[in-house]
């Protein structure tokens, strides 16, 4: 079976110095670099066109590369769109490629171009995004240090309880459902936390925080520990979960999609930098857990080691 990390180590023996963050960071004139994002979006994979209005999804498809560019510490500067498109979807693609111009200026990035084509099948997107950022500033998954406190800007768990709603065509839930449909990139923070030298690695969360923080873990060769009582769910996200029967710590840990940022900063600042973080933003840069030796996530609960049965996200459907 096809596996992504497989694949990215595959690609990654050639080319070690550009492969394996959200980004590619090329080296420009002066003290800048160039970060560049590509993501594919597949209709019955990544989105419904039952549900998704074309808006929509020219927003999401814009703002999902805009998180990478984000999650790195760069500002987007130009946008590359392909599409194939099916016969019979004409209007909704030409639907989406205006509304996607409308989102790029909106955004202050600017189309350049990109390739259309007939699909036989589904709707086919891929985007790519060319920002830049001052070389020293940029942020990868491999810098975590020992002790470091590991953050989360940004809600998680509510794009997935958006995809259950419009999966299940449940009423109301307007606020996760837009979580999943409309996603914001976290492109202020992700510059603000890049000009901070105490944090040492950052990465978007985009298939969930317990596979992307285990990947920024591998990236670092060290683990890290989560006290689940300092993972707590927001009252009315715990509620839906409770009479939906879902457990809102696992949807918290494995639910994909909310674009929100994920780092490490060194524990001797943490303080300084969420009350400064709050106040510019207006939300909490959360403390998950700490960096710590070993391989993979450890969780404890009131202190005491648990195990959790974790079914995460995965792009080929591989057991990770």
């Amino acid at each position: 079976m096809l596996n992504e990390t497989q694949i990215i180590n595959q690609l990654k023996a050639h080319f070690p110095h550009y492969i394996g963050d959200d980004a590619a960071v090329i080296p420009s004139s002066g003290n800048q670099s160039y970060i560049v994002s590509k993501d594919l979006l597949i209709e019955d994979v990544h989105f419904r066109t039952a549900y998704f209005s074309a808006a929509q999804l020219a927003h999401k498809a814009l703002q999902v590369n805009l998180s990478d560019i984000a999650a790195m510490g760069g500002k987007a500067q130009f946008v590359l769109c392909g599409i194939a498109i099916p016969v019979e979807q004409g209007q909704y693609a030409q639907d989406f490629l205006e509304a996607l111009a409308i989102a790029c200026k909106n955004a202050g990035v600017v189309l350049i171009g990109g390739d259309t084509t007939r699909s036989t099948g589904k709707l086919f997107i891929s985007i790519s995004v060319i920002g830049s950022s001052i070389t020293e500033n940029i942020k990868y998954r491999s810098t975590a240090k020992m002790g470091d406190v590991v953050c989360v800007a940004g809600n998680l768990g509510y794009a997935h309880l958006g995809l259950i709603a419009c999966e299940q065509t449940l009423p109301d839930l307007s606020n996760y459902k837009n979580a999943l449909l409309c996603p914001e990139a976290k492109i202020d923070e992700g510059l603000w936390l890049a000009e901070k030298s105490c944090v040492h690695s950052m990465m978007d969360i985009s298939d969930g925080l317990y596979i992307d923080l285990k990947r920024l873990c591998a990236s670092s060769q060290s683990a890290a520990h989560i006290e689940l009582n300092d993972l707590q769910p927001p009252a009315a996200f715990k509620k839906i979960c409770e009479h939906l029967h879902l457990d809102s710590i696992k949807i918290m840990l494995t639910g994909g999609e909310d674009y929100g940022l994920l780092c490490t900063v060194d524990n001797t600042h943490y303080a300084t930098l969420a009350q400064a973080f709050k106040h510019k933003f207006g939300y909490s840069l959360q403390n998950i857990g700490t960096i710590v030796a070993g391989r993979g996530i450890y969780f404890t609960e009131n202190a005491v080691p648990k195990q959790l049965e974790l079914i995460p996200f995965s792009h080929f459907g591989e057991k990770l």
